[in-house]
């Protein structure tokens, strides 16, 4: 056995005073002796303090070593007591405790004289086995009562969590005696919500799922049960799973409390039998609900409930009555099935006319194309009356779904030429967009209407553009825009599509002879635009090389004056008689 590696005083401290280090000091303790003793004093303990630590202490999962005898202390009072809180936690945390997993086997065929493989549960190796007797076979040692006495395991062996899954259910299935359906309804539905699908990822942690199983599926014929376990029947899987619970009546007359256990179950195992369950019994019950009666349903992080929850909504009353701002909130929901059927319903029961501008080019910009699309719809049955509303319109750069960015930016683009007062500020938004797809239509948009073509403003935030597509617009029509543009202006666009190490070819070549051209003309900016030139004949591109060095020819011969500058900037430069080498 380990050793104990906790402090009995510390243990003891935080105990008293109520600390919440108590139950991680308690996970270290490995001293059955001590940990048994302190089970009476702990489950009598009245205090919240003491309760919540009890709670938190099962939920770990009761299979640390060295606390056999602690939880079975605990387990045993809280049974005698009728505690059905603590005795649903155990429950919850025994069904953990039976692990089996599938093993492929070999096996000889004699009819066919060929091996074949096949699959078969078997026991987690980690899971200790039956303890050993103390002594021999023949001679075991035995207690004064007269029983064999056995070696201690640390931890459960396979035939107790076997007993104890066994024992927990139980407790709950006796509830029913006596006919006493409500006592066993109120018991397990609480219990139910406990389980996490962390505890039930894998089919064959389901069926070891003793508890469970027995409560949801007790009368199905998909599952075996046999003393080793949980089995599926041959020629069925689990898919195959029917709502068959133990007990039956007690799932009649309780919409309500199927409706909230739906909302607070962490497993999807006993939401899909909540959902199969009321679509089965509370048909008819379940038309008519009001938003109110479905807001939490719909308001679930488990696609499964928001799912149910809209197909519940086609037929809810009231949604004439329901604001626009609990419609647009509906309208965030993530559920890729779910969502086109809300947007339909949305769409029928909400008139345009109660949304604002603002609020439809929200919608269009929403991540979910059903939503988008249906906000683009409703956005364009405004009336655009003012420059100002073509401002709100160019939300739409940012909106998330490309058809209807693509689309909306189009509408956008048709308008702006219309308005004698749409300013070139406007198309500038659709040159700084982040998606290339808009700065794409804003660049067509100035080469089709000469008011923004020609506009100075535009041509000079497209020099100070970070996106190299609009910079490389603006090279190919610098030699007839260049004027607007000061000289600092023209460096920074130089120097930028030069330094561009992602982008080459085609647009470092022409910023070369643009560069060249226009240290010719105007040779008193050659001493801040020969160094960008140099970057250019230090590139690791051949072809940009020498694209670099005819430009840089080109200003040694034709303005001979700049050859001390080339020699001073560029020192890596030769020129001979009439040729420049590197």
């Amino acid at each position: 056995m380990n050793s104990d590696s906790a402090s009995t005083l510390l243990l003891e401290e935080y105990y008293a005073t109520g600390d919440a280090r108590f139950v991680e000091e308690l996970f270290r303790s490995r001293s059955e002796r001590k940990l048994q003793a302190f089970a009476e004093r702990w489950y009598g303990d009245a205090r919240p303090f003491a309760r919540q630590a009890l709670l938190r202490y099962i939920d770990d999962g009761c299979d640390r070593p060295g606390h056999r005898a602690l939880v079975k202390a605990l387990f045993k009072r809280a049974e005698a007591k009728e505690d059905d809180e603590v005795m649903g936690h155990f429950l919850v945390a025994f069904d953990r405790l039976a692990r089996r997993e599938l093993h492929k086997f070999t096996s000889w065929d004699w009819r066919t004289r060929q091996p074949t493989e096949d699959w078969a549960l078997g026991w987690d190796p980690t899971v200790p086995p039956r303890a050993k007797r103390q002594g021999t076979y023949k001679s075991p040692k035995r207690s004064k009562e007269g029983y064999i006495l056995y070696r201690p395991l640390p931890r459960f062996s396979r035939a107790t969590r076997q007993y104890l899954q066994r024992r927990a259910w139980r407790y709950f299935r006796k509830k029913k005696n006596g006919g006493n359906v409500a006592r066993y309804a109120s018991a397990i539905r609480p219990v139910l919500a406990l389980y996490q699908d962390e505890h039930l990822s894998k089919p064959e942690r389901l069926i070891d799922a003793w508890g469970l199983m027995h409560a949801l599926y007790h009368g199905s014929p998909v599952l075996v049960r046999e003393p080793k376990g949980i089995t599926v029947a041959d020629g069925h899987t689990l898919a195959d799973l029917q709502p068959a619970p133990f007990c039956p009546e007690a799932w009649r007359g309780c919409r309500d409390a199927l409706l909230d256990l739906l909302t607070t179950a962490r497993s999807r195992t006993v939401r899909t039998f909540c959902v199969e369950v009321l679509k089965r019994e509370y048909a008819q019950e379940l038309r008519g609900l009001t938003l109110g009666q479905l807001r939490p349903l719909l308001d679930s992080a488990h696609e499964e409930v928001q799912g149910f929850a809209v197909e519940l909504l086609q037929s809810a009353s009231g949604l004439e009555r329901v604001p626009v701002k609990e419609w647009l909130s509906l309208l965030e929901i993530n559920h890729p099935v779910a969502l086109p059927l809300l947007c339909e319903l949305v769409e029928k029961t909400v008139a345009p006319e109660r949304l604002t501008l603002f609020q439809c080019l929200e919608l269009a910009c929403a991540r979910a194309a059903p939503v988008a699309e249906l906000g683009l719809r409703w956005a364009k049955g405004k009336r655009i009356a003012s420059a100002d509303d073509l401002g709100f319109l160019l939300r739409l750069t940012r909106a998330e779904a490309p058809s209807v960015r693509a689309e909306g930016i189009d509408w956008v683009c048709q308008l702006l030429p219309r308005f004698d007062a749409a300013k070139p500020e406007l198309v500038r938004e659709l040159l700084d967009a982040r998606h290339a797809d808009v700065r794409a239509r804003a660049l067509e948009l100035m080469e089709k209407e000469a008011r923004f073509g020609d506009s100075p403003v535009l041509w000079t935030a497209m020099s100070e553009s970070p996106y190299d597509d609009v910079r490389e617009a603006l090279l190919r029509s610098l030699a007839k825009k260049e004027k607007a543009f000061t000289p600092q202006s023209l460096q920074h666009l130089w120097a930028t599509a030069v330094l561009a190490v992602h982008r080459g070819g085609r647009t470092r070549q022409l910023a070369t002879n643009q560069l060249a051209e226009r240290v010719i003309r105007e040779p008193d900016e050659a001493e801040a635009l020969l160094p960008i030139l140099g970057f250019a004949l230090r590139s690791i591109r051949a072809p940009e090389r020498r694209s670099a060095l005819a430009s840089l020819s080109r200003v040694a011969f034709q303005r001979p004056a700049l050859r001390d500058a080339l020699s001073r900037v560029l020192p890596e430069l030769k020129l001979v008689g009439d040729e420049v080498t590197s």
